[in-house]
């Protein structure tokens, strides 16, 4: 996409809509079984009377309320060790406030504003506030999805990335994920050999499967990663394309590839939908 094609495009010809929400009054409970069923892993929190746009939720803010970080401690002081009382909570209690973007401005506008903000995804907003659409990484994936932008996988990826064994249970990954900023792990054996990765939406989905089961626990998080991950692992080789990466992931509805080595075999990195802010302009 170009610089000038994106500065012309408004942000609603690339947002999705209609866009699945929460109301600030839902519990947690709530938000994990919407994010498990429609594979969202980021909602807007509106208030239901004015479709008014109070905040955003992501499953890193959940995994990071129930299991690890900063937020977790609330939880402790108030429920302890019980999920299924921690889920009670209204989404309003670890939601953040949303960096929006209104809905006359550009495509090009909201991609910097998700670079210089740091963030994955921006609601879309009209002059009183009200939720229009939203624009993600994952849209700009789609529009680079078997496009060939001359750029390769090499030149955009994070080399080396940060794994996880097998054997570790799911409370070190969101340990891991959460004290690093990371959404995804690469799951690597002993032996160097890649097993699997293991994502923030894989333990959401798990959790919501562990709700409908009745069989929500502490216990839960010591499951072993290697027993939950996903594989096979589609990846992509170091010197494809940038348009293969991005195809790759809108096909398997993914937001990160492994890379590797085509003749080895070998884990030499990650290339995730972020990484392909690097191709904006300046």
């Amino acid at each position: 996409m170009s610089g000038k094609a994106g500065g012309e495009l408004g942000v609603l010809a690339l947002a999705s809509t209609p866009v699945i929400s929460v109301a600030e009054g839902a519990s947690l409970a709530d938000a994990i079984r919407l994010m498990a069923e429609k594979g969202y892993r980021r909602l807007p929190v509106v208030d239901p009377d004015t479709g008014e746009l109070k905040g955003i939720i992501t499953a890193t803010d959940i995994l990071g309320f129930l299991v690890a970080g900063p937020k977790h401690e609330l939880m402790v002081e108030k429920h302890g060790e019980d999920l299924a009382a921690a889920l009670s909570e209204p989404v309003s209690s670890i939601a953040v406030r949303a960096i929006s973007i209104e809905v006359g401005s550009s495509v090009l506008d909201a991609l910097e504003l998700m670079v210089a903000e740091h963030v994955g995804g921006l609601p879309v907003v009209d002059a009183s506030g009200r939720l229009w659409a939203i624009i993600t990484e994952r849209d700009l994936v789609k529009a680079l999805a078997g496009r060939p932008t001359g750029a390769r996988v090499a030149e955009l990826m994070t080399p080396d990335p940060v794994s996880i064994r097998p054997e570790a249970s799911l409370r070190e990954a969101v340990e891991l994920m959460v004290e690093r900023g990371f959404r995804r792990l690469p799951v690597v054996g002993p032996d160097g050999g890649l097993t699997g990765i293991v994502t923030s939406m894989d333990i959401i989905r798990l959790f919501h499967a562990a709700m409908r089961e009745g069989r929500l626990s502490p216990e839960l998080l010591e499951t072993r990663v290697g027993d939950v991950c996903t594989r096979p692992v589609v990846s992509v080789g170091p010197g494809d394309d940038v348009g293969r990466a991005a195809q790759l992931m809108w096909e398997h509805g993914i937001g990160g590839l492994l890379v590797v080595e085509p003749r080895t075999g070998r884990l030499v990195g990650i290339i995730t939908e972020r990484d392909f802010f690097k191709l904006l302009p300046g």
